[in-house]
């Protein structure tokens, strides 16, 4: 019996990586490759902006973003981008550097380019931004949608 445990738990092992084979993701692009894309082939861009800590956006990460017809529809018709709020990088964009006014990262403490994209408006998380074939904001969402909700922001 203690044989059999360590040979099935050797399977599992072995074997899971294989079960995620083959498993279709959303194609996230960093804002350097997104400025090259655009110049080659223009197309509208969605942006998932997050922050580690909202649970909302773990939430649509795990549940919303790994469902097949939503990565279908994403990868079809939009260059996908994660923006971290907060983050503390250094992002190349659109002939800009945009830096971080601190080298900590703090909740509350945003990142120019995030709050640029807001345009003004409040901070929420997640916010998604829907962005035409010239970078131009066509719509936002600011809350958290479940996978009907965001086919319906998407189309």
């Amino acid at each position: 019996m203690k044989h059999f445990r360590k040979t099935f738990l050797m399977l599992i092992i072995l074997l899971y990586p294989l079960l995620h084979f083959g498993q279709e993701r959303i194609n996230w692009v960093s804002f350097t490759q997104l400025d090259s894309l655009l110049s080659i082939a223009p197309r509208e861009t969605m942006i998932f902006m997050h922050t580690d800590w909202c649970s909302y956006c773990r939430k649509m990460e795990q549940e919303i973003f790994t469902k097949k017809d939503i990565i279908e529809l994403i990868n079809k018709h939009y260059y996908a981008v994660r923006l971290d709020a907060e983050s503390i990088q250094e992002i190349s964009f659109d002939q800009s550097i945009w830096q971080p006014k601190s080298k900590k990262k703090k909740a509350g403490r945003y990142h120019p380019l995030a709050l640029q994209l807001l345009q003004g408006r409040n901070i929420v998380f997640p916010s998604i931004l829907r962005l035409d074939k010239e970078f131009r904001l066509r719509d936002i969402q600011q809350k958290y949608l479940n996978s009907k909700e965001l086919h319906d922001f998407l189309e």
